[in-house]
């Protein structure tokens, strides 16, 4: 079955390895809902699996398996789950375009809306036979109109009215002009943006297929960029709001779960193994930053009001940096895997398979494995 190929939703929706379409196994007794209906009210919520937080507004709103949506009004103090959910699949990406209007995307292509900030969600699409193995990994909308869900194999779902009607699209990149030959480097060919990728940079062009997993949606520094973190080291660009994409070379042929642009359009892209990549020219070169050791998936990171960076990953792996260059690297106690990290104010709050924790906005001595270098004399 195919989706044997796949990593980390991120890096745990999709399994915790990041390979298989299976959630963390169950604790022995849990309680499993069954798949349909809505989410169950339970107080256990807040400490299951979750996989991708945003703000509505002042609001904190985060989304994870069984339909899980919990929301916190006190800058993350206390927590409750949203009123109604559609759904008790697992919801990987939510995202507000206002603190009322938003969207949350997940396995067998379910996207469900809010128009309360949260409180409330209806179904928009999912769940039926047309897109029933399409798992989306990531959504994020360009204005209330114009939106997208991506995820794997090459999935795309657009939509120009909100939501209320999404059109699929196989893959983001048109297939090569018959009069080119495959072998061709892109440099040669005429329109780098509307072609596939030449098998000496791309593994899947070998395949004549372009089946890359799209694992993030994120923006660029300015309103017309879009960028995707993929599979097999792709990152995708477009620099019409989403209408064409190019696809661009890292040097990596690891997966990317994740990325964010940081405050001076520098570009950054976490990945598998610990690693880390950065582009300061718009994708021209990308360049690996040393991890100090971080060995497992890094989902993603943030970049903090004081241009400092936070980034989380399997294992319980916080790596912090004050520069975007050099890092610390830490690990919670728990060694829980984290897929997402939000700040806020003078504290961090992470989120994955134990659920929502907190997390100091600077390495605490005790999480740190590497010996802390010699003060200079």
């Amino acid at each position: 079955m195919k989706w044997s190929r796949l990593g980390p939703v991120s890096a745990l929706s999709l399994a915790l390895g990041l390979g298989a379409l299976v959630v963390f196994p169950q604790m022995a007794g849990a309680v499993v809902p069954p798949k349909g209906g809505e989410a169950v009210k339970s107080q256990l919520a807040v400490d299951s699996l979750l996989l991708s937080v945003t703000r509505a507004g002042q609001r904190l709103v985060a989304v994870g398996e069984y339909g899980n949506v919990v929301l916190s009004d006190d800058n993350g103090k206390t927590w409750r789950q949203a009123n109604r959910v559609p759904t008790t699949i697992t919801l990987t990406s939510v995202f507000f375009m206002s603190d009322k209007k938003g969207w949350a995307v997940g396995h067998d292509a379910w996207i469900i809306t809010t128009e309360d900030g949260g409180e409330n969600w209806t179904k928009q699409l999912g769940g039926g036979s047309e897109f029933a193995d399409a798992a989306l990994l990531s959504v994020y909308f360009t204005n209330e109109n114009n939106g997208f869900a991506v995820g794997a194999f090459n999935r795309t779902l657009s939509t120009s009215d909100s939501g209320k009607t999404w059109t699929s699209r196989s893959t983001l990149m048109p297939p090569r002009a018959p009069s080119k030959a495959p072998e061709q480097a892109d440099d040669e060919l005429d329109d780098v943006a509307t072609v596939a990728a030449s098998a000496e940079n791309d593994p899947f062009a070998r395949t004549g297929a372009d089946e890359n997993h799209l694992n993030a949606i994120f923006p660029g520094p300015d309103a017309n960029t879009l960028y995707i973190a993929a599979e097999g080291g792709a990152v995708f660009k477009s620099e019409d709001a989403g209408k064409t994409w190019k696809k661009l070379y890292t040097g990596y042929i690891g997966s990317f779960w994740g990325g964010f642009t940081a405050k001076d359009g520098s570009v950054y892209l976490s990945g598998m193994r610990g690693n880390i990549w950065r582009t300061t020219d718009g994708g021209k070169t990308f360049t690996k930053l040393d991890t100090q050791g971080a060995d497992q998936s890094i989902a993603t990171g943030v970049q903090l009001a004081d241009g400092s960076m936070v980034f989380v990953g399997l294992g319980g792996q916080v790596l912090y940096t004050t520069d975007g260059v050099k890092f610390t690297l830490t690990y919670r106690p728990d060694r829980k895997g984290l897929n997402a990290v939000i700040p806020n104010t003078d504290t961090l709050y992470v989120f994955g398979e134990a659920g929502v924790q907190k997390q100091s906005v600077t390495p605490k001595a005790e999480e740190i494995e590497q010996p802390l270098p010699t003060a200079p004399k």
